[in-house]
């Protein structure tokens, strides 16, 4: 009896034990999923919207917090004649914010329209100054971007002029962040310089260390602190709020900032032989890294995305790769399977609730989406038409893309694009919905007298022909009414309302069909 009162005494207590140990596995487990799982960090400075600037948000995820399209049905494909380089992002009401590519001996624009594809207005810089960069919205509903005339811009959420700031030349890879304080950080080109400019549009103070640092700007740390960038050649510099340098890490070239998680730890890929992914805590030590490519390196234009199980997804030529947490590599997914398919994306990838990767090429092949295990779920043609920023996806799931032709082309055609996800619409049927109607550039472009502005129905539809001024005011409408199947020719005098002749100037032809528009440019000579 006695032996057997000391051997129930041993076997509870190996329970306790066993016990104990178990709820410490289970806690390290939760502490591990916990620091696995990945949520949008709150960001009271950035608009309340779902996609308030490139990459989505201050730490570089690119990540969506709602699911995106899970097939590519197009809503509206809007005719943007100059093309789109930078955006399109959400503002807070859903407006859509983006700006035009480089054309020869022309002005260039900053536009918005409505989330249903309707003018709203535009800002006219000047001849050869696009804004080719990255776009932010902040709380206040002001926009920020940068411009080849050298200057930052803010807008008002009406399209006026809030401030500018000479900050020397600026690049397309240009994407501005902010602080917590409402403090923009952007980088110039070719000094190199980090710049700290105010809500209203003060320089607080621009730095450079050594080699300088990359026109790519900078991503933040979760909590606001700390600002990462990459050098001009080499090296991620962690720098502090007031410009002082925390640390740095010795690495290749890297093209795009660091993408951070939750608990801080940045990712990025180097330019360097072997060409490694690198996961450095948030005191610039080594987490792991792990070797991309063994004997050569491809230059690693494209940003980092995060999906939400904290997996991080890289493009590097013609290659999507999925690694998890720990640095495994999950998966490889391979574009096309000959020569004549090889793609490369020059824009930050993003991942929208569920995991699924979108990108668009820059050669103009396709737009692709693949699932979070590495499977191809649609593929949309660009015939031709490069992808030079992210997309932006909406809370209902839509996907906003913007397009172009080369600076020499500017009769750009369905190149703002809005893609639903709804089911059981093939990518063949999307690009008929593409010809349902069409409005042409008028003739004569320039004009003084009258011009023809001629459009086509596939069916007949309730049409709405609309002319704006640059402002986005209403000059007169032409058509409202009706319409057959067919193909229509409307002369406009140059007249609005009350029938006074309009001043030189840009005005807009917006053609409205069954509540999706497009529109095009025409310039009054007087």
């Amino acid at each position: 009896m006695e032996r057997a009162t000391v051997d129930s005494h041993l076997f509870m207590n190996l329970i306790g034990y066993v016990s104990v140990l178990t709820l410490i596995v289970f806690a390290l487990n939760d502490d591990l999923i916990a620091q696995n799982q990945q949520t949008t960090i709150t960001w009271p400075t950035i608009a309340d919207s779902p996609w308030p600037m490139l990459s989505h948000d201050p730490q570089r995820t690119g990540r969506s917090p709602y699911q995106g399209p899970q097939t590519p049905t197009i809503g509206f494909a809007l005719n943007i004649p100059d093309g789109i380089y930078s955006g399109p992002v959400l503002g807070a009401q859903g407006n859509l914010y983006f700006g035009s590519y480089y054309q020869l001996d022309s002005s260039d624009y900053f536009y918005s329209y409505s989330a249903d594809g309707a003018y709203r207005w535009s800002y006219t810089l000047g001849n050869n100054r696009p804004p080719q960069s990255g776009i932010l919205i902040d709380s206040s509903n002001t926009i920020y971007f940068g411009s080849l005339d050298q200057n930052f811009y803010a807008l008002h959420g009406d399209g006026t002029l809030r401030w500018s700031v000479d900050v020397g030349y600026i690049t397309e890879i240009l994407s501005p962040n902010i602080d917590l304080d409402g403090n923009i950080y952007i980088t110039n080109n070719p000094a190199g310089e980090l710049l700290s400019i105010s809500p209203d549009g003060v320089v607080n103070w621009q730095i450079t260390y050594d080699e300088g640092f990359l026109h790519g700007s900078a991503s933040i740390s979760p909590e606001g602190q700390t600002l990462y960038i990459p050098g001009t050649n080499s090296n991620i510099y962690a720098i502090n709020q007031d410009g002082s340098l925390l640390w740095s890490f010795s690495c290749g070239k890297t093209y795009s900032p660091p993408v951070v998680d939750n608990t801080g730890n940045l990712y990025f890929i180097a330019e360097e032989i072997p060409q490694q992914l690198y996961c450095l805590s948030a005191n610039g030590e080594i987490r792991w890294n792990t070797i991309v490519i063994e004997n050569f390196s491809i230059t690693p234009y494209s940003g980092l995305t995060l999906d939400a199980q904290g997996n991080i997804y890289i493009a590097i030529g013609s290659n999507i790769l999925s690694y998890n947490y720990d640095g495994d590599l999950q998966w490889h997914y391979i574009i096309g399977n000959n020569p004549d398919e090889y793609d490369e994306f020059s824009q930050p990838l993003i991942c929208d609730s569920d995991g699924t990767i979108y990108v668009g090429s820059t050669y103009g092949n396709y737009y692709y989406a693949i699932s979070s295990d590495g499977v191809l779920k649609w593929q949309l043609p660009l015939d031709g038409y490069q992808v030079d920023n992210t997309g932006a996806i909406a809370e209902d799931g839509t996907l906003y893309l913007g397009l172009h032709k080369s600076s020499f082309w500017n009769m750009n055609e369905h190149n703002l694009i809005a893609i639903y996800d709804t089911s059981g619409v093939s990518i063949r049927g999307t690009t008929e919905l593409l010809r349902e109607f069409v409005i042409h550039q008028n003739y004569p472009n320039p004009f003084n007298l009258v011009t023809k502005i001629e459009f086509e129905l596939s069916k007949p539809s309730d049409v709405l022909l609309h002319i704006y001024d640059i402002k986005g005011r209403s000059i007169i409408t032409l058509v409202d009414s009706p319409e057959d199947r067919g193909k229509y020719d409307i002369f406009w005098n140059g007249v609005d309302h009350a029938g006074f002749e309009v001043v030189s100037g840009v005005y807009i032809a917006n053609l409205e069909i069954n509540g999706y528009s497009q529109s095009i440019k025409m310039l009054v000579l007087r």
